[in-house]
């Protein structure tokens, strides 16, 4: 099946779900012309519960802006709520849709301040959104707190990488080999580190060549 083919299947079934509770919910309140108590909620449930199974399949084909619309919809169940919330969070991150993953990330961290795994999410998500110096604060931060946490290490020397600054990215992979030594990462890593500071090298050597040269080409007095 292709994609626009199950794009369209996942578009009816969002909607046949919708046509077929709300038909429920109107028979049930018209036929005796009265609510029954506790219909509403069970309609909300059962409603959310499909939204969320839509929002599901929509990850599962990578169409994480479509997911989270649906995870949001799915959070008027009080059951669901947290949970869809998250995923609703990820799905915005996977879609690279940051500020909005960045309000939910730092929203969840509020409920819940010691997450570390939040912490490093959030972090990152800050990196994407273009705060890179402060992203690289709180990941040294967060590893003087934690030194024992190699993801936190890892994060912070991929950052470094990726924003180019080779001599510190050095100096925190030789903390990772020897607190860390069977880090998979390190091999990955080394060769990418290496080609920044020769690069560095190779630039300070030229700004400095021509200050050399003309230094030698004057005639001493």
């Amino acid at each position: 099946m292709n994609r626009h083919s199950c794009r369209r299947r996942l578009s009816l079934k969002a909607s046949g779900v919708i046509f077929a509770l709300c038909i429920a919910f109107s028979s049930c309140t018209s036929q005796y012309g009265l609510n029954v108590p506790g219909q509403s909620r069970i309609i909300i449930k059962n409603l959310s519960i499909e939204y969320y199974n839509v929002a599901e399949a929509y990850a599962e084909n990578k169409n994480y802006a479509k997911a989270a619309e649906y995870y949001k919809l799915a959070m008027r169940d009080k059951a669901l709520y947290l949970q869809a919330y998250y995923k609703m969070g990820r799905s915005y991150a996977l879609a690279k849709d940051w500020d909005k993953a960045y309000d939910v990330y730092a929203d969840l961290l509020q409920r819940d301040k010691d997450n570390t795994d939040l912490k490093l999410s959030l972090i990152y998500i800050k990196a994407m959104k273009g705060d890179v110096d402060e992203a690289l604060r709180d990941y040294q931060a967060l590893f003087e707190r934690f030194p024992n946490n190699q993801t936190v290490l890892e994060n912070y020397i991929s950052l470094l990488v990726e924003t180019g600054k080779g001599e510190l990215a050095e100096k925190q992979l030789a903390v990772l080999k020897t607190t860390f030594p069977d880090s998979k990462l390190i091999s990955t890593l080394a060769p990418k580190i290496a080609e920044l500071v020769d690069n560095m090298d190779t630039a300070s050597f030229k700004e400095q060549e021509p200050e050399e040269n003309a230094s030698s080409d004057k005639k001493p007095l």
